[in-house]
């Protein structure tokens, strides 16, 4: 009996350390986040903005700390244009079980951009206050205004608008059940520059030369690049600013709707391009120098490349055409030797957008030319004469005209010409028609601010431009720099 007894308080006590274990796991799991909520209590939120002054196309790390484990948070984000109008976004995020919040990597699940997007707090501000934003609730990203970007993201901005970069504030809060615990809202900043120190800016006015030059500062040779506009016209200067600011010298040449030049898209001589690729060379002792265009300025920088192969290092076409088009209402875009180029006419009549609300669309225009011409028919831009590397870059829902569809064609042709130099198609998909141009502000970028009331349809969705942009225009900077030749001395 006694034997028995003592096997029974054995096997007993075997249960109660087990049991114990058990108790002592489940009180841990209910214990630690509590804790957790006791040491953020304490702390207190916090918001890590890094750095605090970066370039545009440099990353920005935003994270919060110090909130309990699972509780709603909601960023807020704002700045000011030059023009003085205020520009916002916001997101809510539930924090980890750490009481963080990692931009790159947890996912924001309302506000005005949604998913796991580490500059989305940047690249969906909306023309609006933090309170007018507040009031819209989940139309927030679709908020009836006439501004489509802030006047330093435009085509052709004017210097005055970005020369002195913005400043851009943030704001962090718990929100949701706990909130009334918690009534901490925290401030954070970040100053971001268009133009790095140490970068020159010099107005051109030499000959009949047009434009803005910008220099790379800092030691070593550059990469020299010019840039073509597109149909815009002016002088593509936060684009050259930018270029430089990454350690490539551009220069940002206007040909047309510029001081000094002629007002339209029309006759333009090839060899007023061929005398900045020669100006270029001779001031920076250099023999090729590299193209970048978008649109319009995609097809030009194919027709100058192939029209003067050996002035050329490298060729970027963003969204290009791959025949000449003419300029408006049939009138020749492009001359060369006083002669006009074989152009397709088009009339701008357009059609209303099935994609985007109170607003034309052009792609249909184009459509058909770019696909309808043989290789061998004079409306083609004849590629194959190009003697450098050669970069496209299109985005398959561009819906000013089908750019993803004529880059594949350019390729087509280039093979079947045996064509010896390297060539890299970027199709991005959900893109549209703005993919090169480095932008902050990208979430309504889907159509155009109204002009002559019209507004235009670029295509492709918030998210989609947004991601393309900034990938591809770190793309661009890496092929140029592989490919491009780099100055030896520069001329003073």
């Amino acid at each position: 009996m006694t034997k028995v007894n003592e096997h029974f308080f054995h096997l007993n006590f075997k249960n109660l350390n087990s049991i114990m274990r058990i108790w002592i796991i489940l009180m841990l799991a209910i214990v630690s986040p509590i804790l957790n909520f006791a040491q953020a209590n304490q702390e207190g939120l916090q918001l890590h903005i890094s750095p605090a002054e970066r370039l545009l196309t440099d990353s920005a790390k935003v994270i919060i700390t110090g909130a309990p484990p699972g509780a709603e948070i909601t960023l807020l984000a704002t700045l000011k244009d030059n023009g003085g109008q205020t520009w916002s976004s916001r997101a809510i995020y539930y924090a980890n079980r750490d009481g963080s919040v990692d931009l790159s990597k947890d996912a924001s699940l309302a506000g005005t951009y949604q998913g796991v997007d580490n500059e989305g707090i940047f690249w969906s501000m909306q023309p609006a206050t933090l309170e007018e934003l507040g009031n819209m609730g989940m139309s927030e990203q679709n908020i009836d205004h006439p501004r489509r970007i802030p006047d330093f993201d435009s085509w052709n901005a004017a210097y005055s608008t970005f020369k002195n970069g913005v400043d851009i504030v943030f704001k962090a809060k718990i929100t949701g059940a706990v909130a009334s615990s918690f009534p901490k809202v925290v401030i954070g900043k970040q100053h971001i520059q268009w133009v790095k120190r140490g970068v020159k800016r010099i107005e051109i006015k030499e000959g009949g030369l047009r434009g803005v030059l910008y220099e790379a500062g800092g030691e070593g040779p550059q990469p020299i690049a010019l840039v073509v506009t597109g149909s815009g016209g002016g002088a593509y200067e936060n684009k050259a600013a930018v270029l430089a600011s990454n350690g490539i010298t551009a220069f940002a040449l206007a040909h047309f709707n510029y001081s000094d030049r002629p007002k339209e898209l029309k006759n333009i001589p090839l060899e007023y391009f061929e005398s900045a690729l020669d100006w270029l060379s001779k001031r920076y002792d250099l023999e090729r120098i590299a193209l970048f265009g978008d649109s319009r300025g995609g097809e030009g920088v194919l027709l100058i490349a192939s029209t003067f192969p050996d002035k050329v290092s490298v060729v970027v076409a963003g969204v290009p055409s791959n025949v000449v088009w003419s300029g408006y209402y049939g009138v020749p875009s492009w001359t060369l030797e006083n002669q006009a180029l074989p152009h397709i006419p088009w009339d701008f009549k357009l059609r209303e957008s099935d994609i985007s609300p109170n607003s034309m669309e052009a792609r249909d225009l184009f459509l058909k030319g770019m696909t309808s011409y043989d290789f061998d028919d004079p409306h083609w831009i004849p590629v194959e004469k190009i003697q450098s590397p050669i970069l496209l870059v299109s985005g398959d829902a561009d819906a000013i005209w089908p750019s993803s569809i004529a880059s594949e064609k350019i390729v087509e042709r280039l093979k079947k010409r045996r064509f010896n130099f390297p060539v890299e198609h970027l199709e991005y998909k959900g893109a549209g028609h703005q993919v090169t141009f480095p932008m902050l502000v990208k979430g309504r970028l889907t159509q155009m601010e109204e002009k002559n009331n019209i507004s235009l349809t670029l295509g492709g969705t918030p998210q989609g431009n947004a991601r393309a942009q900034t990938d591809a225009f770190q793309r661009i900077l890496s092929f140029i720099k592989h490919y491009a030749k780099t100055n030896s001395s520069v001329n003073e």
